[in-house]
């Protein structure tokens, strides 16, 4: 739609739009009512189409009723309003990725096949195949043709066989599947529809940019978007810990998954077994946060990102510390920030912002105040960029608690580059695996390995 010309647009053409871009916010997750699209449909009509970014503000005015949400109308709003050469554009990347995709499905039909009979396989599953390295699709490929070449007890298989080729084929590629997505999510061609199209790869172009960018450099205008970027991840590695856990359930027995992955290199025919091993229970977290002026914006991320896989792991307590200890657990509400639990904690112990960092006195709290938190479950997550005072007492108590935890994770939210401008973190590093943790691609990958 043209922001010029506007004598030229008559009120039913005006209505056509304003629909069609309340139809578009739809699809992209934002809830518009008949209501607010009349609402839109006045507002423009009376201040007209030819300032572009008054068109924006009453259109945003009237539909956006979530902070969370401008990000997506501004993508919208940009992609909808586009010049027609643009859209254009648009419409030919998207029909060109849908005919690349359809040939790539085209592609799975005539190499997943047994004795020429094409495989019952969803379309998730052909996605996961075309996705793979082209190394790993011959392996399959072999499996296939061995399977449909195979003899039992000297006597040719038939298609009677098929569904038990269907179910190795399915195990593994449903294996595939989880891989892929925990280190680069596969990405379906989309909506055949060019504006539609263009807002998708925006949306997500912006978390990949999110996820990579330094937690301090986020501004506030941009948290609600981040905060719900966070809410996904931690819901997406809450699900990994499952099934994780889940697929130990029988311990001791033929593990599938394991045993499908290792024969891979042999075309998929199970010549290795493996099987489960007793594991561990899951972590009991115990996250212990600096709240330092420089650290609080870290901390305030880290914390909701951790928060979110409650639902999985056991208890998840909470501490933070300046110059002594400060038990959060019983502060959370929800809605709140970590800064308000914060605040509400200090006005409790009558303790203020400011002074300095002890982490020392934080530890040695923990054990003498709640020595129940610490045990061969536990997994302390220790979020700080290692600047305290007393380092060298911290240091040693550090090390006691490394005894008796199962594991201690240390959150380094400097670049590692400038570890060394830290006098301690030398001293520490003996007793934790310590991470430069300040992007949510750290955080996420760093929990991904350990919990």
């Amino acid at each position: 739609m043209s922001m010029e010309n506007n004598s030229e647009t008559r009120p039913s053409e005006l209505d056509r739009h304003i629909v069609e871009f309340a139809q578009l916010l739809r699809s992209v997750g934002l809830k518009v009512s008949p209501s607010e699209i009349s609402d839109a449909t006045e507002g423009i009509a009376l201040i007209g189409l030819a300032d572009r970014d008054r068109v924006e503000g009453v259109l945003q005015a009237t539909l956006v009723k979530n902070i969370q949400h401008v990000t997506a109308f501004q993508e919208a709003f940009r992609a909808y309003f586009a010049t027609l050469e643009q859209k254009d554009a648009w419409q030919e990347e998207a029909a060109k990725k849908t005919a690349n995709w359809n040939e790539q499905m085209e592609r799975t039909r005539q190499d997943l096949r047994f004795q020429d009979n094409e495989l019952d396989i969803s379309q998730d599953q052909r996605a996961v195949y075309a996705s793979l390295p082209e190394e790993d699709k011959q392996r399959l490929r072999d499996f296939l043709e061995r399977s449909s070449n195979g003899t039992r007890g000297g006597v040719p298989v038939d298609h009677s066989y098929q569904p038990m080729v269907e179910r190795v084929l399915r195990g593994s590629l449903e294996y595939w599947r989880k891989k892929l997505n925990e280190e680069d999510p596969i990405l379906y061609p989309g909506s055949t529809d060019g504006v539609f199209s263009e807002v998708e790869r925006a949306l997500h172009e912006r978390e990949v940019e999110v996820l990579s960018r330094d937690l301090k450099k986020i501004s506030p205008e941009e948290w609600p978007v981040v905060i719900r970027l966070i809410r996904r991840l931690s819901q997406r590695l809450a699900s990994q810990v499952t099934r994780r856990y889940r697929a130990d359930r029988r311990r001791g027995g033929l593990d599938m998954r394991s045993t499908l992955r290792r024969n891979l290199r042999y075309g998929g025919v199970l010549i290795e077994r493996r099987y489960r091993s007793r594991r561990r229970g899951r972590p009991r977290i115990v996250l212990l946060c600096d709240i330092s002026g420089s650290m609080l914006k870290y901390t305030e991320f880290i914390w909701q990102f951790v928060y979110g896989l409650s639902a999985v792991v056991n208890g998840i307590k909470t501490f933070a510390f300046g110059e002594t200890l400060i038990p959060l657990n019983d502060k959370f509400k929800k809605g709140q920030s970590f800064e308000a639990m914060v605040q509400k904690a200090l006005l409790e112990t009558g303790k203020e912002w400011g002074g300095g960092t002890n982490l020392a006195n934080a530890l040695e709290g923990m054990q003498t105040k709640f020595p129940d938190t610490i045990s061969k479950q536990t997994l302390l997550l220790i979020v700080s960029d290692a600047q305290t005072l007393d380092g060298e007492k911290a240091a040693a108590l550090l090390r006691e608690i490394h005894r008796h935890v199962r594991q201690v994770l240390w959150l380094n939210t400097l670049p590692e580059r400038r570890w060394s401008e830290t006098s301690y973190v030398k001293a520490f590093s003996p007793f934790c695996q310590m991470y430069e943790c300040f992007t949510l691609s750290h955080l996420t990958q760093i929990l991904s390995k350990q919990i």
